[in-house]
């Protein structure tokens, strides 16, 4: 389900006190406990999106771009006056390029951690309402473990978690 686009690279900052101490992000055993681990799903979570709580969020490494589905879009209170517009197609869903219907900049919160998030909005049908890519998974230093069901990510705080949502994938 990997979405390949060319975005522009975004600078980050990160915090001084992040730079001298180097955390490590691990996933062990015990990890384990809310997942059976015979299974192969993929990792679905939770996240904040702008001011609501979103349920089904693909988190896919592969993916280049950030995805909103339209339905999700339209559910937070959006219109497409809303939307700029979109700077590249997207491939990957299947053989023919997508348009994406516009690009929207959302905060996104996953713990204690908020940074603002470019979605493409796409009108296609899809069992999710968010693909979250490499992108933000590299700013936010998310470490995702589909065996484990869990993404770890390093915050002011120490390491915090997100469990998946195995009912949902």
């Amino acid at each position: 389900h990997a979405i390949q686009s060319h975005p522009i690279p975004q600078k980050q900052h990160i915090p001084t006190e992040w730079l001298r101490e180097a955390l490590t992000i691990t996933f062990n055993d015990s990890d384990l406990s809310g997942a059976i681990a015979s299974h192969v799903d993929p990792l679905v979570i939770r996240l904040r999106v702008n001011r609501f709580t979103i349920e089904r969020i693909l988190i896919d490494p592969g993916s280049t771009s950030e995805v909103m589905y339209h339905k999700t879009f339209i559910k937070l209170g959006f219109n497409m006056s809303d939307l700029s517009p979109a700077p590249h197609l997207l491939f990957g869903f299947n053989t023919n390029p997508e348009y994406p219907l516009g690009k929207i900049t959302l905060p996104v919160r996953a713990g204690s951690r908020t940074v603002e998030v470019e979605f493409l909005v796409v009108k296609l049908p899809s069992p999710y309402n968010v693909i979250m890519g490499h992108t933000w998974l590299h700013i936010m230093k998310v470490v995702p473990s589909t065996y484990h069901q869990l993404v770890h990510f390093p915050t002011a705080h120490g390491i915090e978690e997100i469990s998946g949502s195995p009912q949902s994938a």
